[in-house]
């Protein structure tokens, strides 16, 4: 058997050199208890920290949440009136072409009648045309002579084809 010597060891050097600290190295390398208190201490206000923080980012949730769904709702919303809308167009130009034709068969039937002071109707003239007529019909205690009762009769058999 061959006898090794404890200061050849790595272990032993290291061992004996551990041994060699001095009692203030030692306090300063260990923890005091006034260091654990601390840090005690700071781990509650920290885990308190987080909890505010967890506590936080879930109210920023369901506020996430609830936007979402009132944001879907608006855009559900947005496309409904969006289709609306669009309805709406199509009936207002399929009205404009039913105006139009009524216009130009009105311009048709009334083109050999004259208005007084008034040139025959027209696109042109068209809406003074018609304001004059209206004029006429809703005041007609106005035109009793004979000859205002004979233009409105001629404008009644005038326009009398005319579908609506």
């Amino acid at each position: 058997y061959l006898l090794f010597s404890l200061s050849g060891c790595p272990r032993a050097t290291f061992a004996g050199k551990k041994g060699k600290l001095s009692g203030d190295e030692i306090l300063n390398t260990k923890f005091k208890t006034s260091d654990v208190l601390e840090n005690d201490e700071e781990i509650k206000q920290l885990n308190k920290e987080i909890s505010d923080l967890n506590e936080s980012n879930s109210e920023m949730e369901a506020a996430m949440v609830k936007l979402q769904s009132q944001i879907s709702t608006m855009e559900k919303n947005l496309k409904n009136i969006e289709e609306e809308n669009k309805i709406i167009e199509e009936q207002n130009e399929a009205l404009f072409l039913e105006l139009s034709g009524l216009s130009q068969a009105l311009i048709q039937s009334l083109a050999n009648i004259r208005l007084p002071h008034m040139e025959p109707i027209s696109e042109q003239n068209f809406d003074a045309y018609v304001n004059t007529l209206t004029d006429m019909y809703t005041n007609q205690e106005c035109y009793q002579n004979p000859e205002n009762k004979d233009l409105l009769e001629s404008i009644k058999q005038a326009v009398k084809g005319i579908q609506v």
